[in-house]
């Protein structure tokens, strides 16, 4: 009787630590599987981060822009390109209401003949 008791009980001790042991390893494979996505992010970002300060290693055109991106100069250049555009729209809005005005008189002066010629028929 004493020996079946034993038998049951280390056959009750093993699938417990079976159980445990299947545990910890799924949850350390997690933990790695996350560490190792994580690592890959790091690595990702650090390289973007150097195509964005414009080190030397790093290829590509706009490889750094950033660094530039405050200068004095480059902030009255872009002040210049501005004032530009804003007197070519300026430019464009006359001209579109000099053709509007253009096209008016012209509807005018066409209806004002369309009507003398039907009432000469």
């Amino acid at each position: 009787m004493g020996s079946e008791r034993m038998e049951v009980q280390a056959r009750k001790f093993y699938s417990q630590r079976n159980l445990y042991l299947c545990g910890f390893t799924l949850f350390l494979s997690l933990i790695l599987n996350r560490t190792y996505t994580m690592i890959l992010d790091l690595l990702r970002l650090e390289e973007e981060n150097k195509g964005l300060k414009g080190s030397p290693d790093a290829s590509g055109k706009n490889a750094g822009k950033l660094d530039k991106a405050g200068d004095i100069g480059e902030i009255g250049k872009l002040k210049k390109e501005i004032e530009r555009r804003d007197r070519d729209i300026e430019v464009l809005k006359s001209q579109s209401q000099g053709l509007h005005d253009e096209y008016n008189r012209m509807g005018d002066t066409m209806g004002v003949k369309d009507k003398l010629t039907k009432k000469d028929r």
